[in-house]
């Protein structure tokens, strides 16, 4: 897998492959090559000086841009360490390291918060201000994850939802439904509403009203949409009034189908629970530079 081979490839085999667009990916190359580089040459010079013979020590196995396109091709795929090895030549081994290596790196590189990400991809100071935003949409969903072997760790993951044991992201958006931040790796059975009134990712938004669904109901300065009584219906005003409020809200549904479009936030992850939140903030940080790259911004 190289580069001149992906050059020859249609832009909609690119996107499946890696979840970017061939200008996206560019952007990302130009920015996280040089970020490799400085980390390692950092790491270099912090370690004890030794001495060794002139073009001793071991070869790196991959170029940087391979380590960058195994990272997306993981992240997108979610298939085992020995498949995507095998796609550059390498071990199993080989490209689980420079996955842990490279996803930090990009992590870094590219923010999943909006605010951060319209920074660095449009090089410019943003024209809006998330103390001014008056309106976000809030949601969550859920990540499965092995059942634990240990009882405890059981029931500290099992989410009675999803009848199975997750890992639990909230996600923020604005009207218009792009991703402002997101709040994950949190267990699976805690609730939407104390989530949310936990997460410090909310009080970026100070002045805003929150959209949710009955998840969030009795949360304050929420709207949530009007809940069918007991034994009663809602009467046509109510469920019109719903019907207005699901067209708003569902612009969070399409922002977390974007997410997931990364298989490692959808499928079972394998990887360590702790680290997830690295992991999916990075996947957020991927989509934000996608839309930043293909479309002008929509705040």
């Amino acid at each position: 897998m190289n580069i001149k081979a992906m050059a020859t490839y249609p832009k909609d085999k690119v996107r499946a492959l890696v979840g970017l667009t061939p200008a996206a990916l560019g952007d990302l190359l130009l920015a996280a090559l040089p970020e490799i580089d400085r980390r390692r040459r950092k790491e270099q010079a912090d370690k004890p000086k030794r001495k060794r013979k002139v073009g001793g020590g071991r070869k790196r196995l991959l170029k940087p841009y391979q380590e960058v396109l195994l990272t997306l091709i993981y992240l997108r795929h979610n298939v085992a360490f020995c498949v995507v090895g095998l796609m550059f030549g390498v071990s199993a081994d080989v490209a689980e390291n420079t996955f842990h290596e490279i996803v930090g790196i990009l992590k870094d590189v590219c923010p999943a918060n909006r605010y951060e990400a319209e920074k660095r991809w449009t090089k410019k100071e943003p024209s809006w201000k998330p103390e001014e935003i008056d309106k976000v949409i809030v949601d969550s969903f859920e990540t499965p994850v092995p059942r634990p072997s240990i009882e405890p760790k059981q029931t500290h993951l099992y989410s009675g939802k999803k009848k199975d044991h997750t890992l639990k992201t909230e996600i923020i958006t604005n009207i218009e439904g792009d991703i402002l931040d997101i709040d994950p790796g949190y267990r699976g059975p805690k609730s939407d509403k104390k989530l949310h009134e936990g997460s410090e990712v909310a009080k970026q938004f100070p002045n805003a009203t929150v959209i949710g669904d009955l998840a969030y109901k009795g949360l304050k300065g929420g709207e949530v949409p009007h809940k069918k009584p007991r034994g009663g219906e809602l009467t046509p005003e109510q469920k019109e009034e719903n019907r207005a409020f699901s067209s708003v809200r569902v612009r969070v549904e399409h922002s977390i189908r974007r997410v997931k479009a990364f298989r490692i936030v959808r499928d079972e992850y394998r990887l360590a629970t702790g680290l997830f939140a690295r992991n999916c903030s990075c996947v957020v940080g991927l989509v934000q530079l996608l839309s930043l790259t293909t479309e002008p911004s929509c705040v």
